[in-house]
């Protein structure tokens, strides 16, 4: 039994007596052929992955335009019933949630794909407050949701990616609004800080817990909605416009999320690969 027992301690994987042996520059060689090699399929992986995602968006998105319209035609129609009214308010509510999934899917793709940079132009903060209100006002009004905006005197104009902060500011904001219960309100504002701007976008919504980060599920936070790809994709682009997140909860209810965007933005590389940007903080 000892003899069989030491020969076991001695023999290496497969059985073939190699544990211990010291790894020649023959093995060193092929371990990084095979490590280079799966690398490479990994990368082909995430292409073949990112080009279905941006097809994908690409394709449904124009029959989702469609059913929009027609949703927004028929409801327009003072003769409908309460049934009828009701069943185009879902149908508009349903393609809605599938256009702002494929919007992000495509968004990811392009992030995946380092196809992300910058287009800086200058522009006034105040325009981005109200284009943002008005994109969601409708979404707000059928949660019973109040959104209003206000912006500081004086605010200088900005130097950075308008459609990139207005995609920030749209996914902070359905954030906000999924968060708060019915007859509350969601506002954001914009006033001067050091080196830029203040944007605020507060809600009445539960308080979160202090160890989280903006964005990550919390089993606290039952209001907040399928909030994590839009969020993911708003804090990317907060990392290329140099931007900084924080925030802090309200008394008695209610999150106050704070975003330091400075007057005029860098130009930057894109990346080269989408990750998480860097870690929101709670003053």
């Amino acid at each position: 039994m000892k003899d069989s027992k030491s020969n076991n301690l001695q023999s290496g994987p497969g059985g073939e007596g190699n544990k211990g042996r010291e790894p020649t520059l023959e093995d060193l060689r092929q371990e990084n052929v095979a490590l280079a090699e799966e690398n490479r399929k990994l990368k082909l992986l995430a292409e073949y992955r990112s080009a279905f995602l941006a097809r994908l968006a690409h394709e449904l998105r124009t029959p989702l335009t469609s059913i929009l319209g027609f949703a927004e035609i028929m409801l327009s129609q003072e003769a409908l019933t309460e049934a009828q009214r009701g069943f185009c308010e879902r149908i508009q509510k349903s393609a809605q949630q599938l256009q702002t999934n494929f919007n992000q899917l495509a968004d990811l793709s392009r992030l995946e794909g380092g196809q992300s940079n910058l287009q800086r132009e200058e522009f006034a903060i105040e325009d981005i407050l109200r284009e943002s209100c008005e994109s969601l006002a409708r979404r707000a009004e059928r949660q019973r949701v109040g959104l209003r905006f206000k912006a500081g005197s004086d605010l200088p104009m900005i130097s950075s990616d308008r459609g990139k902060l207005r995609q920030v500011l749209y996914n902070f904001l359905v954030y906000a609004i999924n968060r708060s219960p019915e007859g509350a309100f969601v506002e954001i504002a914009a006033d001067k800080a050091e080196g830029g701007f203040l944007l605020t976008i507060e809600d009445q919504g539960e308080p979160l817990a202090e160890n989280i980060h903006v964005g990550e599920w919390d089993a606290t936070d039952r209001r907040a909605g399928n909030s994590e790809l839009g969020l993911a994709i708003a804090k990317h682009n907060m990392e290329l416009m140099d931007a900084i997140l924080s925030w802090q909860n309200c008394q008695p209810t209610g999150l106050q999320i704070r975003i330091e965007l400075p007057t005029i933005v860098p130009r930057k590389e894109p990346s080269s690969s989408f990750a998480p940007s860097r870690a929101s903080k709670s003053p």
